[in-house]
């Protein structure tokens, strides 16, 4: 969920609005955003100028406009990304997206300029920002890595690094990411070779998994299909998002002909297809995990098919990726990963990498960003390292205010952050009823359903006793006859001007129904009373 305010007096600008997908805790949550309650006086924002179009860098954009309509900066491929978030949110007639200068003319908003270098990312066209304010450059980095012959060609230029370090740069904010890995980054060109070699011998079908924003390679992928003879079928709405932008704008190319319908693709002979597909974190709904149960309309795995996962794991879906893995063999297909083949590089700089940067950047004060706090303890490792006293080595928490001056930076205070929870709707999901949720989930659910005569207060009938989440607890039956003694017995107890309390009566029932689960069995259920009058 990146987010980061730079202010001077009442003038900011906000680099990057980032989301990230909820775990398993999270339970009817859709998507996670920063809380951007700072934003509402944080003085005037300028504008928001974006550094790439991954959804940890851009997926809360719609929510930021709502509160802020401040316009927006970023490269086509970008702004393209963020045009469909914006269409989903009825929000296309609203801010203002403004393209950065494909020839890196700087951004003037309000006492900041801002120049945009091209950087080497897993993504097209993304962006180092040099952010000049009127008491210093900082360097904000982004993701990056210093691949020296990507396929777009738009490696970072290491002579304009070194000339800032020349002006000089009072702060640098790099990102942490692969801080704990040793070396350099490889290329995104070193995959082609193994994932040529690995589609040239497959005897039947080959399925390639990989990031949909990793247009690269998809485009190694697609060349690759097209040098061995095979059609390729493109499955999956988020790949077709990605692809149809992409070609839109001139940085994807199918040779003539090469492009056919799934459907089209599964009449065609096995050893003359290729399929991209999304679905490389496992996701349940994605393509390829549907494809792996057998649950796809148009595709179908068979046995002696070859399925390539050109990805990483992101932390936190190890599992859901190994139970599609099991699904494809049970099915009989042969699934080759990054940790079978060098089918997959990262698009993070590692540490040679983040010294390089110091080094040509020579920066006054370090920031580490983007990385888990480990990472960003050892990227400060790295800077001491090229020469920078601890005492100009910053680790900043989420919500840190940090001032900088020509001579200092420390963290001067906090601002309001945390976690936003949207649900399906888009609408918020407060903390309180994710709580409920989560109860609910561990421990399962009481409802305890009391009739009450409207006139006099008197009691019609017995109380019911409803439960959801006990099944298979042993005497779950005699447990719940038990409950209806102890509501039978707490109403007794009431007198009928507190049965006439709604609120009053309800709050008795649930004290007494948690203390008896809560004796019986060391379970915490939610505690629902209904009262129905008559």
């Amino acid at each position: 969920m990146n987010l980061l305010v730079i202010r001077q007096g009442d003038d900011c600008v906000v680099i990057d609005a980032g989301m990230m997908f909820p775990g398993a805790e999270h339970l009817g949550v859709d998507v996670v955003i920063p809380n951007l309650e700072f934003l509402d006086d944080c003085g005037t924002i300028h504008g928001l100028v974006l550094t790439h179009g991954h959804e940890d860098h851009i997926g809360a954009v719609p929510y930021l406009l709502a509160r802020r309509d401040v316009p927006v900066f970023g490269t086509p491929y970008t702004l393209a990304l963020v045009r469909d978030r914006l269409e989903e949110h009825d929000l296309l007639r609203g801010p203002a997206l403004r393209p950065i200068a494909p020839e890196g003319a700087p951004l003037r908003l309000g006492p900041f300029t801002i120049e945009a270098l091209p950087v080497a990312h897993s993504i097209p066209q993304s962006r180092l920002l040099v952010v000049r304010t009127p008491i210093g450059t900082i360097v904000h980095t982004a993701d990056f890595k210093l691949d020296a012959n990507p396929l777009d060609g738009e490696a970072l230029d290491l002579r304009a690094l070194s000339r800032l370090g020349d002006e000089g740069v009072l702060a640098l904010l790099s990102d942490s990411t692969n801080a704990d890995r040793p070396g350099v980054t490889p290329g995104e060109r070193t995959v082609r070779a193994p994932l040529e070699q690995h589609v040239a011998s497959a005897p039947a079908r080959v399925f390639v998994t990989a990031f949909s924003s990793n247009v690269h390679r998809l485009q190694q992928v697609i060349e690759i299909a097209a040098q061995h003879g095979r059609k390729v079928a493109v499955v999956g709405a988020s790949m077709e998002s990605h692809v149809e932008i992409s070609q839109r704008l001139g940085l994807l190319r199918f040779p003539a002909g090469l492009r056919v319908d799934p459907a089209v693709a599964m009449d065609l002979p096995p050893a003359e297809v290729l399929f991209l597909v999304t679905g490389s974190q496992g996701e349940p709904a994605s393509a390829l995990a549907r494809i792996a149960v057998d649950g796809h309309r148009d595709v179908s795995i068979e046995d002696g098919d070859l399925v390539l996962h050109s990805a990483r794991a992101i932390p936190g879906n190890e599992r859901t990726i190994g139970r599609m893995v099991n699904h494809l063999l049970r099915r009989g297909a042969s699934v080759v990963t990054g940790a079978d083949s060098p089918i997959h590089v990262s698009g993070h700089a590692s540490r040679d990498e983040m010294r390089m940067m110091i080094d040509l950047v020579r920066p006054k004060f370090l920031v580490p960003i983007h990385g888990e706090y480990r990472q960003l303890k050892a990227h400060a490792e790295i800077g001491r390292a090229c020469g920078l006293p601890a005492s100009r080595i910053t680790l900043a928490d989420s919500g840190d205010l940090l001032a900088l001056t020509e001579d200092s930076l420390e963290v001067a205070g906090r601002v309001p952050v945390g976690q936003v929870f949207i649900d399906g709707t888009l609408e918020e999901v407060g903390a309180a009823l994710l709580k409920e949720r989560r109860k609910i989930a561990d421990d399962g659910l009481i409802v305890a359903v009391v009739a009450v005569d409207r006139e006099n207060g008197t009691l019609n009938g017995d109380p019911e006793i409803a439960s959801r989440g006990f099944v298979g607890l042993e005497g779950e039956a005699e447990l719940l006859r038990e409950a209806r003694d102890v509501v039978a017995e707490a109403l007794a107890s009431t007198s009928l001007e507190q049965r006439s309390d709604e609120g009053l009566l309800k709050e008795k029932l649930q004290t007494e129904l948690k203390r008896f689960f809560r004796r019986r069995t060391q379970r915490r259920p939610l505690i629902v009373p209904v009262i129905v009058e008559l």
